[in-house]
């Protein structure tokens, strides 16, 4: 199929939204045009307007005036999760294609109904999850799928963010008061998940600890845990917000044929059954088979839905995984509340 133009309307037109504008001239302006904006402050809307070049006639302060836009095709929702299903509901009501920012939504019951919803669209539904399109994870999750470590017996993950208090999206609202579950963790946590999911499998239970340390985070800011995975594997993982400097996600997954060592989604190792550093190519030559024809992160994520909605091809994250990636969150809090070990829920 030739390439047909995806003409877009976001909802939402703060910080991320000139992230979402970059990404979309990387992608290309046969691919994506912005034709439409809304924000329930007009002059923010005008001001986002101005930058990318819509006429004021299609600035918007009720979202659903751009929903109902007919020369919107596809709806980009960057507004905070607790009003992603009504915006979902409408667009999927309108025919449109959408896409939204994880997490999912602000509770699970939310999350839950979003996936029915996306099950019965006739249009994509797309979480933005732009960790799920880093092509060597996607690559190492693929290896560990087809036995290249043979079954899954440990694993142990630490992921690190530096305590940044001068850091833009501390001082958004809804980070400052947040619906979704955990604040920070679940913000930030399903992005691992986005790493962790493809390669390790479904989480079955977890127990965990969590602490406060910084009173900007409002929220507990780091997590240990303890994982149970449906495939029978045990392991550890832990998350903080608090580190002194630090920006690392480190993840070594045992197998009964080897080891893989991957740090952040930049660089892997790879260990045979004796322990020994074996070559890395029949993991790194998978990384052409991922979504977003050669790209990653946001405009990876937006390439794939470029060919969802074009091409009928699958995207890199589904609804249904994102209520997983969210579920671990709200058992893992209900963990830490209960010093029980908890069961994810499931869809």
């Amino acid at each position: 199929m030739s390439e047909q133009t995806i003409k877009i309307g976001i909802i939402g037109t703060g910080i991320f939204a000139h992230r979402h504008n970059r990404a979309y001239q990387a992608v290309g302006d046969k691919k994506f045009e912005i034709v439409a904006c809304a924000n329930r402050s007009k002059d923010k809307a005008l001001a986002f307007a101005k930058e990318v070049g819509i006429p004021e006639s299609s600035v918007y302060t009720n979202p659903m005036d751009l929903i109902n836009d007919p020369n919107v095709d596809a709806v980009d929702i960057l507004l905070p999760v607790q009003f992603n299903k009504e915006i979902i509901e409408a667009a999927v009501a309108a025919n449109k294609h959408v896409m939204f920012e994880k997490p999912i939504a602000a509770t699970l019951k939310d999350a839950r109904d979003i996936v029915l919803l996306s099950r019965k669209a006739k249009t994509v539904v797309a979480v933005n999850e732009n960790w799920s399109y880093h092509p060597l994870v996607f690559a190492v999750s693929q290896f560990v799928k087809n036995g290249g470590i043979g079954d899954i017996v440990n694993f142990t993950y630490d992921s690190a963010r530096p305590y940044s208090p001068d850091s833009p999206y501390h001082t958004t609202q809804w980070r400052q008061n947040p619906e979704h579950p955990g604040g920070y963790l679940s913000d930030g946590c399903v992005h691992d998940m986005a790493h962790l999911i493809p390669i390790l499998g479904k989480f079955a239970k977890v127990g965990a600890f969590a602490t406060k340390t910084h009173t900007i985070h409002v929220c507990e800011d780091t997590l240990a845990t303890n994982i149970k995975l449906e495939n029978g594997a045990v392991g550890v993982a832990n998350f903080t917000f608090c580190s002194a400097g630090i920006k690392k996600m480190d993840l070594v997954v045992h197998g009964t044929k080897g080891s893989i060592h991957l740090v952040d989604d930049t660089s892997v190792e790879l260990f045979n059954k004796s322990g020994e550093s074996i070559d890395t190519t029949p993991i790194t030559s998978l990384k052409s088979n991922a979504p977003g024809n050669g790209l990653a992160d946001v405009e990876g994520e937006l390439s794939a839905f470029y060919d969802a909605v074009r091409n009928g091809k699958q995207l890199g994250v589904t609804t249904e995984e994102a209520f997983h990636h969210l579920a671990f969150i709200v058992a893992a809090l209900e963990s830490v509340k209960t010093e029980q070990m908890i069961k994810l829920e499931q869809v």
